[in-house]
């Protein structure tokens, strides 16, 4: 069992649930490390979606377009956890970074002490106003008594959902990629075993994929609650150090703040592409716009996971006021992150026919999802421009900026498009506006990083590794010793 050495740092165990050293001086092995485990549990993640999505499909198209449906329900739903996981990731890293273990271990107490509070908000709020949410979200009368049986059971599973989010965030914040990989990967394969079983085998329908995810989230929570118990990572979790200190609070909403914010848009644009599908194309466009946006995310979710692991060494680099190794990481992950989202699009786009017949054999929904999907990968080609760069800023504590950024593709260039491309266009508008948005947001992107990395270049020249800083962020997120 691992615990605290008498110079107050933390001790870590051994093995798989060991953390990476965030200071390794071999810093593309380093980020490697870090960043494959992470890439890995997102794709488990997205391919969990998609073989529920696969199950769930065998049931009919109104299953199918009712689970789609409630995809920005619960992506609502998370954003809150994935803010609250961001924000905190950021402020735990710099801290370790910095020397602040005490004030880490608060941060990440603090964190799991919100996501409790905020799921059991949630849940009141999908179980007393169902049906109201379900219209907003684009829930046709058809497929109404379907969303229903499987939002109404997932309601209740909101906080785990975001504890297990929030954990995910603080094992890769200290390096512990590895262990986030491994949790997932457990929960997606009983998620697999379980869905055919209690969705036919059972003849729950519907309601089966709903318990195959409970069962799959409390059995990942029970894996954190051993990481966190027995002492395997650097953060000490216990509810002894739960604070509402604003200093701790702080650097934590700065950064998760406009990510909630980002997540939110995006469900609610999901929602918005939803309602506008069906009035043009009824339960078909809704199913076929699902299969494509789930293969985006397939997408998004590895990119996101490479990002995610490389920020602990930013994060921890930038508390340590290692500049120089902030921008020579910064560039190695904008290399592999670029690539990935090129040739991902080129894979989507070229065989978009036999990928969306995994998903449905309906030919109207075939054919709406297949030029659906050519056109959102033509502006995902080069969103690692804006994966890079998001993680970058927040690490940095940049979060104005950061959230500028994270609000374009799904906020303020979204909506206007799906508005005006889907007046002019119906469908097809439909399609074309997240495409035109996630193409210009990569533009954006790439200006804005090329400021970034000439501004760390200068910097960097000037000021010696690892030296005595006095980051604001930092400063106030430690409490009282």
């Amino acid at each position: 069992m691992s615990g605290r050495s008498v110079d107050g740092t933390a001790e870590v165990g051994e093995g798989f649930a060991a953390p990476q050293d965030l200071a390794d001086p071999k810093l593309k092995r380093l980020i490697l490390r870090l960043a494959v485990p992470s890439m890995a549990g997102l794709c488990i993640t997205a391919l969990h979606h998609v073989a529920n999505a696969g199950f769930v499909g065998l049931l009919g198209p109104e299953a199918l377009a009712a689970v789609s449906v409630a995809i920005p329900v619960f992506a609502l739903v998370a954003a809150f956890g994935h803010g609250l996981g961001v924000g905190t990731a950021a402020t735990v890293g710099r801290l370790l970074g910095a020397g602040a273990a005490g004030d880490a271990d608060r941060a990440a107490t603090t964190a799991l002490g919100l996501s409790v509070g905020l799921g059991l908000v949630a849940s009141v709020i999908l179980l007393v106003w169902q049906d109201q949410v379900l219209a907003l979200f684009g829930a046709t009368i058809g497929m109404m008594p379907l969303a229903r049986d499987y939002v109404g059971l997932l309601a209740f599973s909101c906080v785990l959902l975001l504890l297990q989010i929030t954990c995910d965030f603080i094992t890769i914040a200290e390096g512990n990629s590895r262990f986030s990989m491994w949790t997932l990967l457990g929960g997606f394969s009983l998620n697999i075993a379980l869905d055919p079983l209690l969705i036919f085998s059972f003849d729950l329908g519907i309601k089966g994929a709903a318990w195959a995810t409970i069962v799959s989230q409390l059995a990942a929570l029970a894996a954190y609650a051993a990481y966190f118990g027995y002492r395997w990572g650097r953060v000490r979790v216990r509810p002894s150090v739960l604070t509402l200190d604003w200093r701790i609070l702080r650097p934590m909403l700065a950064v998760g703040g406009p990510v909630t914010l980002s997540s939110g848009l995006s469900a609610t644009a999901f929602a918005l592409v939803f309602g506008t599908a069906s009035a043009h194309g009824g339960d078909a466009a809704v199913a076929g716009i699902g299969i494509a946006l789930r293969l985006l995310t397939l997408g998004m979710l590895p990119v996101t996971g490479f990002c995610l692991g490389a920020q602990a060494v930013l994060s921890f680099a930038y508390g340590a006021g290692d500049l120089r190794r902030v921008r020579a990481a910064t560039l190695f992950m904008l290399r592999g992150a670029l690539g990935f989202t090129l040739v991902y699009s080129l894979a989507m786009a070229l065989c978009a026919g036999p990928v969306v017949g995994l998903f449905t054999q309906d030919s109207a929904t075939a054919g709406i999802a297949r030029g659906a999907l050519i056109l959102f990968h033509i502006g995902f080609a080069g969103a690692g421009f804006q994966y890079v760069l998001l993680v970058l800023l927040q690490a940095m504590g940049k979060a104005t900026l950061a959230g500028a950024i994270g609000l374009a593709p799904q906020g303020y260039l979204l909506i206007p498009l799906l508005l005006v491309l889907s007046q002019r266009f119906g469908l097809t508008g439909v399609a074309m506006a997240p495409a035109i948005a996630i193409g210009l947001t990569a533009l954006l992107s790439a200006v804005v990083l090329a400021r970034e990395l000439a501004a760390l270049k200068r910097q960097g020249h000037a000021t010696p590794p690892f030296p005595p800083r006095a980051d604001p962020a930092v400063a106030d997120a430690r409490g009282p010793a």
